[in-house]
């Protein structure tokens, strides 16, 4: 009995209303990304979807390493803002150390 109260409890928030407990999402979209109409080729004349992050405004490609593995291939700032500013969306540049 204490076990299933406890994985309860680590589960996001719960309302009650009279005998009904309901799970309250409070969680938001960890990215909100879209797909634009902008590609990116690369040296080797591959193109690719150009994805951007609707918070921050950062873009970025997926590809697929030398052994097979995906990646995300971020642009440069100066292109991630000419794409914010085609789309209306504010840029937000990175923080760097």
């Amino acid at each position: 009995m204490m076990l299933a109260f406890g994985l309860v409890s680590n589960a996001q928030s719960v309302t009650r209303q009279g005998n009904t407990f309901t799970q309250v999402n409070n969680r938001t979209h960890r990215a909100d990304t879209l797909v634009t109409q902008f590609k990116y080729k690369d040296a080797q004349g591959k193109e690719y979807p150009i994805i951007i992050n609707k918070n921050s405004g950062s873009c970025y490609v997926w590809k697929k390493s030398r052994n097979g593995k995906l990646y995300k291939n971020y642009m440069k700032p100066e292109v991630s803002q000419a794409i914010c500013n085609e789309l209306n969306i504010e840029y937000k540049p990175r923080n760097r150390r």
